[in-house]
């Protein structure tokens, strides 16, 4: 992921960078590429977003592999999917097969690991709706000054972008063999 991302980033640097690179050319001095100020921001704001993106990810991963193994422990065996998702109150509520969510539920309830699963589920789904309103927000700044004619519009222009984000919500499924973790703004983080 970290290789695309580099990729990205250069390409997004020499496009930003060509004009610059062109008169300098022409000037008849050695050609270099040098980016404004704005544009190493963005590129940056891009790597830090890359980098939370990556952390939330591989958190996931060692969250579900955690669980699956206490689970197990247990005694518990998940015949499909189980689905957790946050209520505004905190607590986690379970989907999946009635068999599924009542084993689940159970072995919640009995968890007295430090920090309990449910925490870890709670605390993962607060960290990727963060990330989701930090994507979010930087998706409509791009957006909005892009389209946007005036210094007014932009802001105009990102206070309905931001609107029509809506509220966000968090996912985490797990089975036997997968997990996913999807937010607003991410691809789907599977393990």
């Amino acid at each position: 992921m970290v290789s695309s991302i580099n990729s990205a980033l250069l390409g997004y640097l020499s496009t930003q960078g060509q004009d610059s690179s062109k008169a300098t050319a022409s000037s008849g001095k050695s050609a270099s590429t040098t980016l404004s100020p704005a544009a190493m921001q963005r590129v940056s704001g891009m790597a830090r977003n890359a980098g939370a993106i990556q952390t939330l990810e591989d958190r996931q991963k060692t969250l579900a592999a955690d669980l699956r193994a206490a689970m197990e422990k247990a005694g518990v065996k998940l015949t499909g999917a189980i689905e957790f998702t946050i209520k505004s109150d905190g607590s986690v509520d379970v989907k999946g097969s009635e068999a599924d969510k009542a084993a689940t539920q159970a072995f919640l309830k009995a968890d007295t690991s430090r920090p309990s699963f449910a925490n870890r589920i709670a605390t993962q789904a607060k960290e990727a709706l963060q990330l989701s309103t930090t994507l979010q927000q930087s998706a409509a700044i791009s957006q909005a000054a892009k389209a946007a004619r005036s210094t007014g519009g932009v802001m105009a222009l990102y206070t309905s972008l931001m609107q029509q984000a809506g509220t966000a919500s968090v996912s985490f499924s797990v089975s036997a063999t997968a997990s996913t973790l999807t937010y607003p703004g991410s691809l789907a983080a599977r393990a």
